[in-house]
């Protein structure tokens, strides 16, 4: 149980992990299509093997960077904290407050999350050793990751 938002189920490591997973395979198709849509074929560079070479101008990468924050900022909001692979996973980012999620305080904690992540991942450490299992990211946006019953009531 979490102290901070009372009645609140911590969402275990091993949750918050599949829910990563599951939204890094999103961004990555998505950035995918994207660049197969947008940033068109070059041609064949390489005769011997048939390599087909994609090029991506920097107009494509920043659409891609947006279209992802979008889909992080936009769902969290949107959908009371979730992503698709949080609700996959179960788990929901609440505010410790126990408002609602505002867009800044998303946004705040995908761009710690993007640093953390860039920094061989030292931001999700904390996790591993705070009894709340909050990361760096968390802690800045003052946000926690709780577990959602997956028990539908009639």
């Amino acid at each position: 149980m979490s102290d901070a938002v009372p009645g609140a189920e911590l969402a275990s490591i091993g949750r918050r992990v599949e829910a990563f997973i599951f939204d890094a395979l999103v961004v990555f198709f998505g950035s995918l299509i994207l660049e197969l849509l947008l940033g068109g074929m070059g041609g064949l560079e390489n005769p011997i093997f048939s390599v087909v070479r994609f090029e991506m101008g920097p107009i494509v990468y920043i659409i891609n960077i947006a279209l992802i924050v979008g889909y992080f900022v936009l769902m969290r909001v949107m959908v009371n904290g979730q992503t698709l692979g949080a609700r996959a996973a179960h788990v929901r980012v609440v505010p410790m407050e126990g408002t609602e999620l505002e867009p800044v305080t998303v946004l705040i904690r995908l761009v710690v999350a993007f640093i953390s992540m860039a920094v061989i991942f030292l931001g999700y450490l904390p996790a591993l050793f705070d009894p709340e299992r909050r990361t760096l990211q968390d802690r800045i946006a003052h946000t926690i990751v709780v577990w959602e019953s997956a028990t539908v009531t009639p």
